[in-house]
């Protein structure tokens, strides 16, 4: 193998030197006419031409809250009711923050903006305005047909007693991590299964602006990139 010495004035030297197994083919490797700014890396454009670039951290979060309380679907079965939680919206608090591109909304579904590996986790507060038994669950789902069907990735759920207080307000925690592999027809959604089709089931929700107390609110992370 051959390499390239650098010696110093000291009289140590430094070497660049060629990989350990045969490369495939020749390959050479243009390096940049400039130097980059602090904190930069040398990438390449994958022909060979190499530069300075800042390498951007796959991380980002943004967090969503229900605009007001959601009542869940009652009455199109006998005894327990499926629905997609709708009515989702970007914090509006004051002072809330987002890293990197939210995804986007819309009729209960959520499209992400990049592949990768996404963690939801939605903080459901649920409660009856009716006394009523309900065992149910909260699911964090992924469709991969842009929506027409979906499968389930996290579930949490628990159940009500027919003697619990009315308006009595609880709440499950759902988390879960998403692969997204192909942002046009990956979607997320998180549904509420097997509600009692009695009891006024809802979600509680409402604004965070201005210290207004809020409800049901999801964390939605970039965790890793594919």
């Amino acid at each position: 193998m051959s390499n390239i010495k650098l010696v110093h004035s000291g009289g140590n030297s430094v070497s660049l030197t060629t990989p350990d197994s045969n490369p495939a083919a020749n390959r050479t490797f243009k390096l940049p006419g400039a130097d980059g700014s602090s904190g930069q890396a040398l990438v390449t454009d994958g022909s060979g031409a190499l530069s300075f670039a800042t390498v951007a951290s796959p991380y980002s979060f943004s967090h969503w809250y229900l605009t007001g309380d959601y009542i869940l679907a009652q009455g199109t079965s006998a005894s327990n009711e499926d629905d997609t939680v709708e009515n989702w919206a970007e914090s509006n608090a004051e002072g809330y923050v987002r890293l990197g591109t939210a995804p986007t909304y819309s009729s209960g579904q959520f499209t992400l903006p990049s592949t990768g590996y996404w963690r939801f986790v939605g903080h459901m507060i649920f409660y009856h305005t009716t006394a009523v038994g309900d065992s149910f669950s909260f699911n964090i789902r992924r469709s991969t047909d842009s929506g027409s069907s979906f499968n389930n990735v996290a579930v949490t759920g628990g159940r009500f007693d027919a003697s619990q207080a009315t308006n009595s307000k609880f709440c499950w925690t759902v988390s879960g991590i998403v692969k997204i592999d192909n942002i046009s027809t990956n979607r997320v959604d998180i549904f509420a299964e097997a509600v009692a089709s009695s009891g006024g089931a809802r979600l509680d929700g409402g604004s965070v602006a201005n210290g207004q107390t809020g409800g049901t609110h999801m964390t939605i992370e970039k965790m890793a990139n594919l």
